[in-house]
């Protein structure tokens, strides 16, 4: 595997995850953070110095702050448009993207 690459492919995928939240397309943004997550763990598993698994474990965590970004964008503009009276829970196909 040629981590360069690979670093610069999450690179891209973080980039287009954030733009598709700023359109809140929050599916396609989940999905391609979600890609990242798995991709850099897969690679932290591998790594075999303790710089490259510093890096790994430094783009993890961007990864996961990002997803809780997108999270937390995604109920902020719920919680202020819907009436006290209306339920500020997740609907269901979002459950899924954020567990």
């Amino acid at each position: 595997m040629d981590l360069r690459t690979e670093e610069e492919r999450w690179a891209v995928w973080m980039v287009q995850a954030r733009r598709f939240a700023e359109r809140e397309n929050f599916p396609d943004a989940v999905a391609r953070v979600k890609l990242v997550r798995d991709a850099v763990r897969k690679a932290v598993g591998q790594a075999t110095s303790a710089t490259e698994r510093a890096r790994l474990e430094a783009t993890l965590a961007r990864a996961n702050e990002q997803l809780g970004s997108m999270q937390t964008q995604y109920e902020d503009p719920r919680s202020r448009s819907v009436g006290s009276t209306r339920s500020t829970k997740l609907p269901k196909r979002w459950r899924v993207l954020f567990p």
